[in-house]
């Protein structure tokens, strides 16, 4: 659900639009809010071991000025997440709650400026600069990048599990198993390793 708090009018949205009709050169603040059930477009073909918490929401609180015609927004992103450790193979918690800065030209401005990226020298503030179409802009596909940047790509437990990640860790691989390979030294995340032959002289 979206709350647009501006001389005291409400507006209500759930589909994380901004309407650029909406600005009368004053800044909008605008609270986005959606059960994480809502938000699996956060995730799709994401290739992760991460899903979000469906009883959680997923909320992102922007503030929003329109100059000329580009769009200039700040703000949060926060949302319930769960991902799997890739070494005890169990779920963990992750509170995502981090800030987000966005940029947005109207594609006739940003190909103007843009389109001859290289013979420009872009600095670190051009990479962040995204151009729109229309009157209405779909925010999702820029919170789901934002969102995305902040997941872990090869998660593991934090420290602060560590024991806990130890003994689920000993659980997967088995009393016996465990043993044989601390005696040789042997990981199992790298098990595959073992398999590559080094005695080919890189002859194909």
């Amino acid at each position: 659900m979206l709350h647009e708090k501006h001389t005291g009018f409400t507006m209500t949205n759930s589909t994380f639009e901004l309407d650029l009709l909406s600005f009368h050169g004053e800044a909008l603040e605008f609270d986005f809010e959606t059960p994480g059930s809502s938000a699996k477009w956060l995730l799709d073909d994401a290739n992760l071991s991460v899903k979000i918490e469906e009883d959680e929401p997923f909320n992102a609180k922007l503030r929003a000025q329109l100059v000329g015609t580009t769009v200039h927004m700040d703000g949060f992103v926060t949302g319930t997440f769960h991902y799997k450790c890739g070494r005890c193979l169990q779920w963990r918690r992750m509170d995502l709650d981090e800030s987000v800065t966005f940029v947005l030209m109207s594609r006739p401005s940003w190909e103007e400026r843009y389109e001859n990226e290289d013979e420009i020298v872009l600095n670190e503030e051009d990479l962040d600069v995204s151009y729109y179409d229309g009157e209405v802009i779909d925010l999702r596909p820029l919170l789901r990048e934002a969102v995305l940047l902040e997941l872990p790509t090869f998660p593991v437990c934090p420290e602060s599990a560590s024991e806990l990640c130890d003994e689920a860790y000993e659980k997967v691989v088995g009393d016996e198993a465990l043993e044989e390979l601390e005696a040789n030294s042997i990981d199992i995340r790298w098990s595959k390793l073992q398999e590559i032959d080094l005695d080919n002289d890189g002859d194909s």
